[in-house]
C-alpha cells in the first residue's frame, strides 16, 4: 500500500487543485502534501531493509502480465532524496514564485513532476516507465513555459523538441523489444535475455534505441545540448527542481536498465558507458568554465556531474555502483541548493550576470556561506558530501584498474573547483564594477522561507558528508542487489 501511496499523494493534490481556487490555500496544501510524500518515503526505507524488495501487483494481476510497482534499496534511496528535494523546493517556491504563476498552476504542474518521478523510480515494467516519463515531460514543459516570457518560450521549445525525440527513440525501442521477447516487464525481460544470450545481436537495435532515449533524458554526451539551452530560462525555483529531479530520473533508468538488461553484453556496453561518461564530464566542465551566467555555469555542470555517475556504473563493481548511487544522491541535493542560492541572488539583484554582480557576501553573509557549502561540495572538497562521492568514485576506478578514466575524473574535479571559485569571486566577493551596475526597482519581498529551505538543504549536505558511513553502507547493499539481477527477477516473477 505504501508504494501506491507515493503515486496517490501527488495525484490527490492534483485532484484537489481542480476544486480549490484560492492561491493561498493551494500553497499551504502543496507544502502539506510534499511533507506527506516525504513521510511515505521515510516509512518505506525500513520496510525495504526488512524485506529487501517489495513488489505490488496492481489489480492482483501477477507479473509479468500485470502492472508491477517494485521497490528495492536503490529505488527507495532515490525516492527519499527526491522527496527531500521536492519538499524544500516547494517551501522555497511559496515565496520565490510570483502570485500570478502560482495562480496559474505552478504547484499543480510541480506535483505532476513528482508523480512522474515517483512512478519512474517504482516502475516494474519498461512501458510504464515510458508513461511516467511522459507525465514528467508534459508537466515540466508547461512549468518551464509558464509566464510566457520570450526567453522561456524559446527554452521550452528546445526542451520539448529534444525530449520528444528522446521519447520517440524510447518507445520505438520498447516496440522492437516487445516484438522480440513478447514482454514488457523488466524482470521478465532480464530473465529471457539471460536464456537467449547467444542471440543478443538480434536485440541490439532495440537496446540502442532505448539507451539513446535514456541518454537524452539524462543529458549525456552527445545529447546534452537541450539542457543548457533551456534550464536558465524559467524562474530559479523551477530550475532548481529540474536540476534536482529530471535528469536524475534518466540516469536512474539507465542504471536500472544496464544492471538488468545491458550487462549481459557487458564487453560492448561497458566501453560505451565509460566513453560517454568521460566525455560528458570533460565537455560539461569545459563548457561551464567559459560561461558568465550563474545558472548557465551550474547547468553545464549538471552534464559534467552525471558523467561521474556513469563512469562509476561502467566500473561495474560493488564499489563502483555504490559510488554511483551515493554520488547521485549527493548531487541531487548539492546541485539543487546551488540553484536555490542563485534564486536568492536573482531576487535581490535582478540579474545573474557575473560581470555585473558582486559584494553579495558582505551584504548577506548567510547566502555566501550556503553557496560556499553547495559549490565546494560539488567541487569535491571535505567535509562535504561531494568529497565522499568523488572519493568513492576515484577509489572504485583504481580498484577496477580504470586508471585513465580515474585520472580524467580527477582533472575534471579541478576544473569544477575553478568554476565554483569563479562564481564565488565574481558574485560574492568582488566589488561590482560601477560602470556596469544596473538599477532595477524591486518591490519589497520576504525571503524567510526561501532562506529556511536553502539552509536546511545546506545542513543536509554537511550531514551527508560527516555521517556518510551508514549512507555508504546502505548504498553498498543497494549495489550488491543491482549486481544480482536474479534476486530482482525472483522477487518480481518468482522462481519460474
Amino acid at each position: 500500500m505504501i508504494l501506491f501511496a507515493l503515486i496517490l499523494i501527488p495525484f490527490t493534490f492534483l485532484f484537489l487543485s481542480f476544486l480549490i481556487k484560492k492561491s493561498g490555500i493551494k500553497k499551504r496544501l502543496a507544502v502539506l502534501f510534499a511533507f506527506l510524500n516525504l513521510v511515505a518515503a521515510i516509512i518505506l526505507i525500513p520496510l525495504v531493509q526488512l524485506r529487501e524488495i517489495i513488489v505490488v501487483n496492481m489489480g492482483s494481476w501477477a507479473a509479468p502480465y500485470g502492472i508491477s510497482l517494485v521497490a528495492d534499496r536503490f529505488s527507495v534511496f532515490m525516492v527519499l532524496i527526491s522527496a527531500i528535494v521536492f519538499l524544500l523546493t516547494t517551501i522555497y517556491s511559496t515565496q520565490a514564485i510570483d502570485k500570478e504563476r502560482r495562480k496559474n498552476g505552478h504547484f499543480f504542474f510541480s506535483f505532476g513532476i513528482l508523480m512522474g518521478v515517483n512512478g519512474s523510480f517504482l516502475a516494474g515494467d519498461i512501458f510504464n516507465l515510458y508513461v511516467w516519463f511522459e507525465v514528467m515531460l508534459m508537466s515540466s514543459f508547461i512549468l518551464i513555459s509558464l509566464g510566457g516570457e520570450r526567453a522561456q518560450l524559446e527554452g521550452s521549445i528546445k526542451y520539448l523538441i529534444l525530449n520528444l525525440i528522446s521519447s520517440l527513440f524510447f518507445v520505438a525501442g520498447i516496440g522492437l523489444l516487445y516484438g522480440k521477447l513478447g514482454t514488457l516487464n523488466l524482470a521478465d525481460i532480464s530473465a529471457k535475455i539471460s536464456l537467449a544470450s547467444d542471440n543478443l545481436a538480434l536485440l541490439n537495435p532495440a537496446l540502442i534505441l532505448i539507451f539513446v532515449g535514456f541518454s537524452i533524458k539524462g543529458a549525456l554526451f552527445p545529447f546534452f545540448f537541450w539542457l543548457p539551452a533551456s534550464y536558465h530560462t524559467p524562474p530559479p525555483a523551477v530550475t532548481a527542481l529540474f536540476a534536482g529531479l529530471l535528469t536524475k530520473v534518466g540516469i536512474y533508468s539507465l542504471i536500472r536498465f544496464y544492471t538488468l538488461v545491458l550487462y549481459y553484453d557487458h564487453a560492448f556496453w561497458n566501453q560505451v558507458i565509460l566513453w560517454i561518461g568521460g566525455l560528458s564530464m570533460v565537455i560539461g566542465v569545459i563548457a561551464a568554465s567559459s560561461q558568465y551566467d550563474f545558472r548557465k555555469i551550474l547547468s553545464f555542470h549538471i552534464i559534467s556531474q552525471v558523467g561521474y555517475v556513469i563512469i562509476a556504473l561502467g566500473f561495474y563493481t560493488i564499489a563502483g555502483l555504490a559510488a554511483a548511487i551515493f554520488f547521485l544522491g549527493h548531487n541531487m541535493i548539492s546541485k539543487t541548493n546551488a540553484f536555490l542560492v542563485a534564486g536568492l541572488v536573482h531576487h535581490k539583484k535582478g540579474t545573474l550576470n557575473l560581470k555585473v554582480l558582486g559584494n553579495v557576501f558582505r551584504e548577506n553573509t548567510l547566502w555566501g556561506l550556503m553557496f560556499f557549502v553547495s559549490a565546494f561540495s560539488l567541487a569535491g572538497l571535505p567535509p562535504f558530501s561531494g568529497f565522499i562521492g568523488k572519493y568513492l568514485v576515484l577509489k572504485a576506478g583504481v580498484e577496477a584498474n580504470q586508471v585513465l578514466i580515474t585520472m580524467v575524473a580527477l582533472f575534471v574535479g579541478l576544473l569544477t573547483l575553478f568554476s565554483m571559485v569563479k562564481i564565488w569571486l565574481e558574485v560574492f566577493w568582488k566589488k561590482p564594477p560601477e560602470e556596469k551596475m544596473i538599477e532595477i526597482e524591486h518591490k519589497p519581498f520576504s525571503d524567510r522561507w526561501m532562506v529556511v529551505s536553502t539552509l536546511i538543504m545546506t545542513i543536509a549536505i554537511i550531514v551527508m558528508g560527516i555521517w556518510a558511513k551508514p549512507i555508504v553502507a546502505f548504498c553498498e547493499l543497494a549495489a550488491t542487489d543491482l549486481l544480482n539481477p536474479s534476486k530482482y527477477i525472483y522477487y518480481v516473477i518468482g522462481s519460474n
